[in-house]
C-alpha cells in the first residue's frame, strides 16, 4: 500500500511538472511541447492562414524550440522564434495587422499594442510576434520543405541573417516533434 501511495505521488509531481513545461506563458519555456501547444494555441485562433508547420519549423531551425545554446542570451528578448527588436516593432505598429490584434486580445486577452519585446520570453508571445510578422507579406507560406527554406530566407532570416535555404532543409530533415 505505501508503494503504491509513492507512485501515485511520483506520478502526481511527474505530470505537474510536464504540465509547466508545456505552459506557453511561463518565461524562458522551452521544448518541443511548449512549442507544440504554441502552435497549437495560434493555429485554433482561426485567424491566420494555414502555415503548413512552418512557424513549428521556424522554432527549429532558429532555437532547437528554445534549447540552443544562446536562445535567452542577456539583453536579447526574441525567444524561442528569435524575434528580434525591429521585426517585433513591426508587429506593434503595422495598423493593417489590427483585424489580428483583435482577435488575440478577444480570444487570448492580450492587448498586443501593449506588450513589449521583453514579453517574447514568454514562448507564446514569440510565437505570435513570429505569426504577426510573417502575415505582413503578401506571399502565402509555401506547403513543401524547400519552398519554405526560401521563404525563410527572404522574409524571416533575411539577408542580414546568417542562415541558409540549406541549413532550413537540413536542420528540418533532421528535426523532432512537430517539424515533421
Amino acid at each position: 500500500m505505501l508503494l503504491i501511495l509513492v507512485l501515485v505521488g511520483l506520478a502526481a509531481q511527474f505530470v505537474s511538472k510536464c504540465d509547466a513545461c508545456a505552459d506557453p506563458y511561463t518565461p524562458k519555456g522551452k521544448g518541443n511541447a511548449v512549442v507544440a501547444e504554441v502552435v497549437n494555441k495560434i493555429n485554433n485562433l482561426g485567424i491566420f492562414p494555414n502555415d503548413h508547420k512552418f512557424l513549428c519549423r521556424v522554432a527549429w531551425v532558429e532555437s532547437k524550440y528554445g534549447q540552443a545554446r544562446g536562445t535567452y542570451r542577456s539583453g536579447y528578448y526574441g525567444g524561442i522564434w528569435q524575434v528580434d527588436s525591429i521585426g517585433y516593432r513591426e508587429t506593434v505598429i503595422q495598423k493593417r495587422l489590427k483585424k489580428y490584434w483583435d482577435q488575440i486580445k478577444a480570444k487570448l486577452g492580450i492587448d498586443w499594442t501593449k506588450t513589449q519585446w521583453q514579453d517574447l520570453e514568454k514562448p507564446l508571445y514569440s510565437g505570435l510576434a513570429a505569426r504577426l510578422f510573417l502575415v505582413r507579406f503578401r506571399a502565402p507560406i509555401p506547403s513543401d520543405v524547400l519552398s519554405q527554406a526560401r521563404y525563410w530566407k527572404r522574409y524571416y532570416n533575411t539577408s542580414a541573417g546568417k542562415g541558409t535555404v540549406q541549413k532550413f532543409i537540413d536542420d528540418v530533415e533532421q528535426g523532432t516533434g512537430c517539424v515533421a
